[in-house]
């Protein structure tokens, strides 16, 4: 993938500053956006423009895709005037810029000559807050739908909160995030950060591949996990829902006959991953817009779970929305913004999803949750 291609390198830094420099951004309220894809993080920071997916050198450069749950309703791409780029083996961030003295107007390498290491010591402070009973009442009402065949599966979430100390940044906190979970994918947009697990769609060329995720287990219990009729008729939903969404975008669907286990970290989860030719006209762009939300965040059948969802829950924001990023050929990889958080007025705030399907229950679906905060947090305030 070329997400570089147009772009001129002007500098470097260290590595090892790389998330206190995202702290400094923070702090001056400088624009940024990252993404973790293709082995790097991508960085774009400064006042972003509008930019068009596959419009070739016209463009240089990367644009980040992201957008809220509602993704019809919230798609954004953007380019940025500097982008940093740090190897997941590399010593030090690359900084390059889309026309001449960009970098050089924000400041970038001067800033980054200052930054101190993000600090040590924990991030959150108090109790954790979840309401318990508001969640279980969700569960209770997707179960109902269920049993009165209006949905085969509906993905509810919790909310929670705690306190930050004043040891905050989102910098720090991405920091811990890559620590805690390396095989996972930084992201940070508009407020919300997190570290995803799961790929919605990568294209390289006219190859298309999806790695998604429904089913959950604690670390240890993977053979119950496969052996879950439950956890398997929920990804199964998931599964049929996207070979019809792709129908109409990809040539033929290579994938196993079974789901296989992927390894989140704390958390393990059914995967199916799935490899095909883009149909021509086709493009990553038209593909999200065409399978997300995927049933692993919304349910079955889309449209009556997203009205019902509508009625039961606050809005969810960014969370389950998509972060990504695609060069200047259309060529890129999206994720699912999951396992993240938003730190606003001294608090975090928690979403975390689980899927209700009739064999669902309650008690399970809430610890499901619970275990889904507990990767955020752990993260932020190791043990």
């Amino acid at each position: 993938m070329r997400f570089l291609s147009g772009l001129s390198m002007v500098g470097s830094f260290g590595s090892g500053r790389l998330f206190g420099f995202i702290s400094t951004l923070e702090a001056m309220h400088i624009p940024f956006q990252m993404v973790e894809a293709a082995g790097s993080l991508y960085l774009g920071v400064g006042q972003p423009e509008e930019c068009t997916p596959e419009a070739g050198l016209d463009r240089p450069g990367p644009c980040f895709l992201s957008s809220g749950f509602s993704v019809t309703e919230s798609f954004a791409s953007r380019s940025y005037p500097v982008v940093l780029v740090a190897g997941k083996d590399r010593l030090e961030v690359d900084v390059y810029e889309s026309s001449a003295r960009s970098a050089m107007r924000l400041g970038i390498l001067e800033l980054a000559s200052q930054v101190r290491m993000v600090p040590a010591g924990p991030l959150l402070q108090g109790e954790r807050s979840h309401d318990v009973g508001a969640t279980a009442d969700r569960v209770r009402l997707a179960k109902l739908a269920i049993e009165q065949g209006q949905l085969t599966k509906l993905v509810v979430t919790g909310r929670a909160t705690q306190s930050l100390t004043e040891s905050f940044s989102v910098g720090a906190a991405l920091s811990r995030l890559k620590k805690a979970h390396p095989a996972s994918h930084l992201y940070y947009v508009d407020g919300f950060f997190g570290a995803s697990p799961e790929l919605v769609a990568a294209k390289s060329g006219h190859l298309l591949s999806l790695r998604p995720l429904a089913g959950t287990a604690l670390r240890g219990g993977q053979v119950a996990l496969l052996n879950s009729a439950k956890d398997l008729f929920e990804h199964r939903l998931m599964v049929e829902q996207l070979q019809d969404d792709l129908s109409g975008y990809v040539k033929e669907l290579d994938m196993p006959r079974a789901p296989v286990l992927f390894d989140a970290g704390r958390l393990i989860h059914l995967a199916t991953p799935m490899r095909g030719q883009l149909l021509p006209g086709a493009n990553l762009v038209s593909v999200v817009l065409a399978i997300a939300p995927t049933a692993a965040v919304s349910g079955v059948p889309r449209t009556t779970a997203l009205e019902m969802l509508a009625q039961i829950e606050p809005s969810r924001g960014m969370y389950a929305g998509i972060i990504g990023i695609t060069d200047p050929f259309g060529d890129g990889e999206v994720y699912l913004a999951i396992r993240g958080a938003s730190a606003y007025q001294g608090t975090l705030g928690l979403v975390a999803g689980a899927g209700i399907v009739a064999d669902s229950q309650a008690d399970a679906e809430v610890a499901e949750i619970e275990a889904k905060f507990d990767v955020v947090t752990r993260a932020l305030n190791p043990r």
